[in-house]
């Protein structure tokens, strides 16, 4: 699906549950949904950086029963139409999360949840054998080579997707970073008018990727992100689940425009 335009509501109207059907009808439209200062960033940039000091890699990353929090290193390149290099971090309800992160995003979790037609109160309990499960994902791009190439994910599950930012443009790169194509078949930069803290919901189906963040000589980090950082909260098949859906990578010249 093409990218509309960017809405911005504000955070209550987020909680409000008598405004889920306007927000999941503009999503699906193709619009992303933007929320202003949801979360203080310092909080979630705090949490990433002990992350990033000390990475553990796991040696599995199928989520199966069992599985304990994730980290892992994607780097991925001429596989097929999907390339990735980042570094990921994942968070499950049923694990133990001595960061704080989980807890510090249920209350949003739990609306997006609702946003998709599902009860939050049986999904935290999903584990793996389940099917559907729960999934915090904290995304690292270095500079310079961390990216996604152009993709759509699968929407058999999850129609509208929630991001929050941890890193922006205006503090941690000057460009690159998320993009969407729009029916004209324009790269638009998202993330060119978001702020850390700020939180997007968007369609996953829309034609979306990530490239490579620069930074000016210019332009000074204090905190040293060095990259750009994003918070997914997802709801998603297992690797239990034989018939699971994945991500389907794209060439940008086989996607028609809408005009045509």
């Amino acid at each position: 699906m093409f990218f509309k335009k960017l809405i911005k509501i504000s955070k209550s109207d987020f909680f409000n549950d008598k405004k889920k059907n306007f927000i999941r009808r503009k999503v699906l439209e193709g619009n992303i949904v933007v929320i202003r200062n949801h979360i203080k960033s310092k909080e979630l940039r705090d949490i990433f950086k002990k992350l990033k000091k000390n990475p553990k890699f796991s040696k599995d990353t199928r989520m199966v029963e069992g599985i304990k929090n994730i980290c892992y290193r994607a780097n991925q390149k001429g596989h097929g139409k999907y390339s990735t290099n980042d570094f990921s971090w994942y968070f499950f309800p049923w694990n133990k999360d001595q960061t704080g992160l989980m807890k510090k995003v249920k209350k949003t979790f739990r609306q997006v949840i609702k946003l998709n037609k599902y009860d939050p109160n049986k999904l935290y309990k999903n584990t793996p054998k389940d099917r559907l499960v729960l999934r915090a994902h904290v995304i690292y791009y270095p500079y310079k080579n961390g990216h996604i190439s152009l993709h759509s994910d699968p929407t058999n599950v999850t129609s509208i997707t929630c991001g929050i930012y941890i890193s922006s443009k205006k503090l941690d790169y000057d460009k690159g970073g998320f993009y969407v194509i729009d029916k004209n078949k324009k790269v638009c930069f998202v993330d060119h008018e978001i702020e850390a803290g700020d939180m997007i919901l968007f369609y996953n189906g829309l034609y979306h990727g990530v490239k490579p963040t620069l930074k000016s000589k210019k332009q000074k980090n204090k905190d040293k992100i060095n990259g750009r950082v994003f918070l997914n909260l997802s709801i998603l098949e297992s690797h239990e689940y034989k018939d699971r859906q994945y991500t389907r990578g794209l060439k940008f010249n086989e996607i028609k425009s809408a005009s045509k």
